[in-house]
């Protein structure tokens, strides 16, 4: 009887599918890793962007405060000084006592954010060159609103990407 040879034959088989079901395994996982560590990037900076783009809105933000301020102090200021319509990018340095201002946008495009590693803060003057790019719109409602747009662009692994952050910012002082 030829028992043997049939069983030999299954064996080897047996073998053939193991293997393939182990490549299959192993060959996923790379697929795995390399997806969650291109995934990992791109969550990061859409994370980084997104705060970027709320840090636009809010030194917006901090211009009408102070506007508030200044009224309250009996100056002769609108609350909407220096929030006139346009495309800005906003120039501030942490920990300065200068100013926020709004210069207008270049009509050959923003500059880019460069990142000092030393105070971990971005900026437009110090630290290295980043992907990410900046620019405030600035739309007028009517005389007690306005529309700040906060709109980030930027370039990870090829892709582009934008992200835009609104906010109405209203002269509630009026009321």
């Amino acid at each position: 009887m030829n028992f043997k040879n049939k069983n030999k034959a299954f064996t080897l088989v047996e073998v053939l599918i193991a293997v393939s079901i182990l490549t299959v395994g192993i060959l996923s996982g790379f697929i795995l890793v390399t997806k969650v560590l291109y995934s990992t990037a791109v969550i990061q900076e859409r994370l980084t962007a997104s705060f970027l783009a709320q840090e636009g809105i809010e030194l917006v933000r901090q211009i009408r405060d102070s506007n508030f301020l200044r009224i309250a102090n009996g100056e002769s200021v609108e609350w909407k000084d220096g929030l006139a319509y346009g495309n800005y990018i906003i120039e501030s340095k942490a920990g300065s006592q200068e100013p926020i201002t709004l210069v207008p946008v270049d009509p050959e495009g923003g500059s880019n954010f460069r990142y000092d590693n030393d105070t971990r803060i971005y900026n437009y003057t110090d630290g290295d060159p980043t992907n990410f790019n900046r620019e405030v719109k600035i739309t007028t409602i009517n005389e007690d609103e306005i529309r700040v747009e906060s709109i980030m662009k930027w370039k990870t692994k090829g892709i582009d990407f934008n992200l835009t952050v609104e906010d109405h910012l209203f002269n509630w002082m009026k009321f």
